[in-house]
């Protein structure tokens, strides 16, 4: 399996989420190394970016996670795995990953907020068995994206002419951006580009009881 790999996002204790786009299958992937999340190690031995290539294999046993995850959640053999080359890609080529216009499209109408406040959706979630994808991506004018500091955490609000979101931010290189530099260096760290292809990604199942995929802006290339 081929993957252009889309999605490198920080989890929690040194653990990461990678994720890639297969043209072959026109679909996302989750590859799990071993049934697993990847580490530090395993990003940086293959150079996984977005915008890069990787062969891997997936193991053909079955992953026990529920939907909308178990969409994409594919066990891959952690020896398998090689970089065919570093990109960057075209985000906005006719082969591309797919890119809707609005997030709810992007994820089949099946959007929930928690609250509305001054006309933002705030707590945006998809509810744990929605039988869609949980990773995407819209396409975004650069104007249609505001970054902000809320309870020491990075967020980032939305505009996709339909509605407004703000949304937790997990992508690795901006957050690594914004824990040396702050927004200043958000900024910095954004594609020189009018247009973004922002990816976006549902959380693991969150809350009392786990019922709600939070969803989360996992990148941002142009």
């Amino acid at each position: 399996m081929r993957l252009v790999v889309t999605d490198v996002t920080e989890m929690h204790g040194g653990n990461y989420c990678v994720a890639g786009w297969d043209a072959q299958a026109q679909r996302m992937v989750r590859p799990l190394p071993n049934g697993a999340n990847w580490t530090a190690r395993l990003l940086q031995q293959h150079s996984i970016v977005p915008g890069a290539s990787i062969d891997l294999t997936p193991t053909g046993q079955h992953h026990a996670s529920t939907f909308p995850h178990h969409a994409e959640d594919t066990l891959v053999d952690q020896a398998t795995i090689h970089r065919v080359n570093g990109g960057p890609i075209n985000w906005f080529a006719a082969d591309a990953p797919l890119a809707y216009r609005t997030v709810s499209g992007a994820f089949s109408g099946r959007i929930v907020q928690n609250s509305i406040w001054n006309n933002v959706l705030q707590g945006v979630y998809v509810p744990v068995g929605a039988q869609i994808g949980s990773l995407a991506a819209v396409r975004l004018p650069r104007a249609a994206v505001q970054f902000i500091e809320e309870f020491e955490k990075l967020k980032a609000i939305l505009n996709d002419g339909t509605a407004h979101y703000k949304l937790a931010v997990s992508s690795l290189v901006l957050k690594t951006a914004w824990g040396r530099g702050g927004l200043a260096a958000v900024q910095q760290a954004l594609p020189a580009t009018p247009q973004f292809h922002i990816r976006l990604g549902l959380a693991r199942a969150f809350g009392n009881p786990p019922d709600k995929c939070y969803l989360m802006v996992n990148g941002i290339h142009g």
